[in-house]
């Protein structure tokens, strides 16, 4: 069993938060991701049967390993400033695999 790679991530309540990742091998060989699906999740902690939001991940450039996840303003408006966790986790032909996990935090915004 891999540990996932500690990635933790900081935004801003109500910002769009894009998050551009390329997956490798060894930290700097791109695997080839085509036909792979991501799913990544942020939750107030890991023993909370919901997420708080889900983020919207797309293959970039599969060839080059490059996805982007996406969570939009409104979904990041909704999130409570403080800590939070995340992780992101791959579907590759039925094996399924948690590669990115960390901290999510959330600073409160003044301009709504």
């Amino acid at each position: 069993m891999a540990v996932p790679a500690q990635t933790d991530v900081t935004i801003t309540r109500g910002d769009t938060t894009t998050l551009v990742i390329t997956i490798t091998t060894n930290g700097t060989t791109p695997i080839d991701i085509t036909g792979r699906t991501y799913t990544a999740q942020v939750r107030n902690n890991t023993e909370d049967v919901s997420a708080e939001v889900a983020f919207t991940c797309t293959l970039t450039t599969p060839a080059s390993g490059i996805l982007t996840c996406v969570l939009s303003a409104t979904q990041t408006a909704t999130l409570e400033p403080g800590n939070h966790v995340w992780d992101l986790q791959e579907n590759a032909s039925g094996i399924i695999s948690t590669i990115l996990s960390g901290a999510f935090t959330v600073l409160a915004d003044v301009t709504r």
